[in-house]
């Protein structure tokens, strides 16, 4: 699987270059890729141009792809300066990436060369795609020892950076949230509701079901079987297939003692 080295820049390029050079030692990259709001007129002309500039004549053999992010409407997007504006930023990001991502890459994300803004919303955007094998990287260095104009750390002085490999856990994406990656505010939205979302996958059956052990917690499922005009099997058959749902939904409730009560747990707004 190739390596993909991914970052995000703003105005301060130098810490892209200084980061390639160091995962440059550690892994193999087919490509880089380096994602950008517009190059010309958003204040970030002069570290674009000196970064393409550096790839080019520093990094000869290593393809650059480069990745103008745009408003949804197609329009340049400038800044993020309002709700709109940081929803396309991230829409952009996530977009690339998971493209990247379909083509068979391991991506290797530098998070240290854009603006502070620019790269929560990139971290964010992998949290939500990268798997296993993939990466998000920031740079730790003293004070000023990245600065302007320098793109490459001057013998002597490499050890005093630091590559820090932020912890990312790989996501647990239902086939039907997949499919809805293009709207990944909407899927947010949906995890940010555990109630909702595990009543939109149960059958009818299963959500009167629920819906029941709800309105009355401490019911058995005799009682429950009762109020529902069915078999105590027929209800914990429901229950068990209810179970398995919510642990897609919620990585505690495979390994806990009680699924009852992390359902319980989620109904009530507490997960």
């Amino acid at each position: 699987m190739p390596n993909l080295f991914a970052a995000t820049l703003g105005q301060r390029p130098e810490a892209i270059t200084v980061a390639l050079d160091e995962l440059h030692a550690r892994y193999r990259f087919a490509a880089a890729a380096i994602l950008h709001t517009e190059p010309r007129l958003s204040g970030i002309a002069d570290a674009h141009d000196s970064l393409k500039t550096v790839l080019a004549a520093d990094y000869p053999d290593l393809p650059v792809r480069w990745h103008e992010l745009r408003r949804v409407t197609g329009a340049p997007l400038m800044d993020i300066t309002d709700q709109d504006t940081a929803n396309d930023y991230f829409r952009g990001v996530l977009r690339v990436l998971r493209d990247y991502r379909a083509d068979g890459f391991s991506i290797h994300l530098l998070v240290a060369g854009g603006r502070k803004a620019m790269t929560i919303y990139a971290t964010l955007a992998a949290a939500l795609i990268f798997g296993p094998r993939d990466r998000v990287w920031t740079v730790l260095s003293p004070p000023n020892l990245i600065r302007e104009g320098l793109f490459h750390l001057p013998p002597g002085t490499r050890d005093q950076v630091i590559l820090v490999d932020l912890p990312i856990l790989s996501p647990r994406l239902l086939p039907a949230e997949s499919a809805v990656l293009d709207d990944p505010l909407a899927l947010i939205e949906h995890r940010r509701n555990p109630r909702q979302a595990l009543l939109d996958r149960l059958t009818p059956a299963e959500r009167a079901t629920v819906v029941l052990l709800e309105q009355h917690p401490y019911a058995t499922n005799e009682e429950l079987a009762g109020m529902l005009g069915k078999s105590t099997r027929t209800v914990e058959n429901q229950l068990q297939g209810i179970y398995r749902k919510m642990i897609d939904l919620c990585d505690e409730a495979e390994t806990a003692t009680s699924k009852r009560q992390v359902l319980l747990d989620i109904l009530a707004g507490r997960v």
